[in-house]
Parts: structure tokens; C-alpha cells; sequence
């Protein structure tokens, strides 16, 4: 055999004598292809220095196997464990993914969604910008028949898609009845940007926990933040601006505000410090390390809610489910005690 031969998947099909569809898998390390085989395959593919064109088995299939990614931040550690979630599940099924970051900007995510669509993604997975309520960049996907799937943030404005969410409803109603099971009545809430609807559960999660508990509600307590720095600091002072109705404990959007919070307090050396108990959705990994750690977090399994948008996207990119059959995925948020 001449070396300038090229070796095809055909040619090593032949000499293994196996169908070309198995060489392919064995050699794209697909989960149903036995370790034995991969081992032959992969071993020959070796030795005959095969290399495998990747755009003539995408070309073939009609597939680009890559799957675009829009967030508004990898800064924000839930969407760095989202990510985790979303990559090893589509690394198992032979999938690549491209990550576009928004930081919270239409325009940014307009001229994200466009690239990818160039890049033929075969599907898209999506946290919308704290501005997004119309979707036309974003449903371009599926009217060329290429999935969407939006997750962790809550589209509300778009009534006729996939999603699949944390429950911080229910997070946010553990904690806050955790608080009052603890003798807590003036329990604050710090919320992230009024004006956006993905806000609104964890909120109502808030106010649920005190009705159904018989703690009256006070809108003194409640304080909203679109987290630059300054603006939290000022949502702080407001809760505790009136000592009648200081609160005890505080339940938090986002931690990395709740730490905000607690190191306002510590600096102007606010007399109740020791006794406030807070909560906030995170569970950042540095809190033991922390000298006032709160008492406790929402952890709200990123991971899980990343691998739960990919298995959501592939069904429909292999017609399982199809692209009309809106589905709704909840993935529980779990308190943990520090």
C-alpha cells in the first residue's frame, strides 16, 4: 500500500470488518460502542494514521455538533457550574460548545445570537440579559428549525418555549421559614432588579413563607438591588435605616450582595451585628473559610440545572420531543445549614 493513500473510514471498516457507522462511533468515543471495540478501532486508527475529517462526517450528517451557549456573565459562579453541567453532558453524547457572554446587554446578545446562528449551531441554550422581553434574535432558531432551550432565567415574556429553571420559589420559602422557624419575625428581603421578571419567584417564595407562617409582611423590609456596588450599599441602609423595625435576619437574591451586606454592617459597627442571621442563594464554596458565615445557603444545584438544559436540547435535536411540545423542567434548590 502506497503511503499517499488516503485512509478513509470506509478503508478501516473493511480491514476490521465492521460497519462503518461502528468505526465512526468507536472512534467519537460514543457511550453505546463497547470498551473493547472502541480499544480495536482506536488502536488501528493509530497505527494506519488515520485521521478523521471532521466537516465530511458533519457534512454527511447534516450536523455541525456544536451547540451555542448565551449568559450574561462566567464572573457569576452559579453560570461557571452551569456550564460544568451543560459541557459534560454534551461532551458524553459527541457534542462541542460554543460560550457567549452578554453581560447583561441586549445589543450584546443580539450580536451573540447572530454568530452563532452563522456558526450553524445545532441548537442553543440561553440565560437572557436582564433587558430581554423581545425575543425575535432568539426565536430566528427555531424557525429555522434549530431548538432553544432557555434556562436558569425566567423568560415570562415569552409564553411558547422550553425552559428549565431552579425552583427559587421553593428556595426562597425553605429559607424563609427556616428563619422564623428560629423565632425570627422582622425577616428583610433583598432582592435583585425590581423591574425584571426572573426576579419575581424567589420573592413571592418570601412572601409566601411569612403568610402561610402568620408573620405579617412589611415593605419596610424589603430592599432591591441591580448589584453595582453602590446601589446595594444603598438598599442596605434603607433596611436598616429605621431602628423600630430593624430586622433580625436577612434573606438574600444573591450572596455576593448578602456579603455586601455584611460587610456594611461590620464597618459601621452596627450594634445587633452578632444576632442577625442571614441567607443567600449561592452556597459559595469560600463561606467556611468566612469568620461571620451566614447561617446558612440556598444551594441551588447549577450543575444540575446545566445538564437538565442540555438532555432537554438533545431530545429535541433528535426529534424525541418535538420543537411545539413546550417543556417545563424544575430543578429544586436544597437549603443547607453552615
Amino acid at each position: 500500500m502506497k503511503n499517499n493513500t488516503p485512509i478513509t473510514l470506509k478503508f478501516l471498516a473493511e480491514k476490521l470488518k465492521m460497519s462503518v457507522s461502528t468505526v465512526s462511533k468507536a472512534l467519537n468515543n460514543y457511550p453505546t460502542i463497547n470498551e473493547y471495540t472502541k480499544k480495536r478501532v482506536q488502536e488501528m486508527a493509530r497505527d494506519l494514521h488515520f485521521t478523521p475529517n471532521k466537516s465530511a462526517i458533519n457534512l454527511k450528517e447534516k450536523k455541525s455538533r456544536i451547540i451555542g451557549i448565551i449568559l450574561p456573565n462566567l464572573l457569576d459562579h452559579f453560570f461557571t457550574r452551569s456550564i460544568y453541567g451543560v459541557e459534560q453532558f454534551a461532551t458524553q453524547n459527541g457534542y462541542n460548545i460554543i460560550i457567549s457572554q452578554t453581560h447583561d446587554d441586549l445589543q450584546k446578545e443580539i450580536q451573540s445570537a447572530n454568530m452563532l446562528l452563522r456558526s450553524r449551531v445545532d441548537g442553543l441554550i440561553v440565560a437572557i440579559s436582564k433587558h430581554t422581553q423581545d425575543f425575535s434574535h432568539l426565536d430566528q432558531f427555531e424557525n429555522m428549525g434549530i431548538p432553544v432551550v432557555y434556562y436558569t432565567r425566567n423568560p415570562s415574556f415569552n409564553l411558547n418555549c422550553h425552559k428549565v429553571l431552579g425552583n427559587t420559589f421553593q428556595g426562597c420559602y425553605q429559607a424563609t421559614k427556616f428563619l422564623i422557624d428560629r423565632g425570627h419575625q422582622k425577616i428583610a428581603y433583598l432582592g435583585g432588579p425590581k423591574m425584571i421578571n426572573f426576579t419575581h419567584d424567589r420573592f413571592n417564595g418570601y412572601i409566601n413563607a411569612l403568610k402561610d407562617n402568620n408573620v405579617p409582611f412589611s415593605s419596610e423590609l424589603v430592599a432591591y438591588t441591580d448589584f453595582d456596588k453602590e446601589n446595594t450599599i444603598s438598599a442596605i441602609k434603607n433596611l436598616f435605616a429605621n431602628e423600630d423595625q430593624n430586622p433580625t435576619a436577612l434573606v438574600a437574591f444573591k450572596e455576593p450582595i448578602l456579603f455586601d451586606a455584611i460587610k456594611y454592617l461590620k464597618s459601621i459597627n452596627y450594634p445587633k451585628f452578632s444576632d442577625i442571621e442571614c441567607i443567600g442563594f449561592g452556597n459559595t464554596s469560600f463561606i467556611s473559610y468566612l469568620d461571620s458565615p451566614p447561617i446558612a445557603s440556598i444551594e441551588e444545584n447549577p450543575e444540575s440545572v446545566g445538564e437538565n438544559a442540555m438532555r432537554l436540547l438533545l431530545q429535541l435535536i433528535n426529534k424525541e420531543i418535538q420543537i411545539e411540545d413546550y417543556q417545563k423542567v424544575m430543578v429544586d434548590c436544597k437549603l443547607v445549614v453552615h
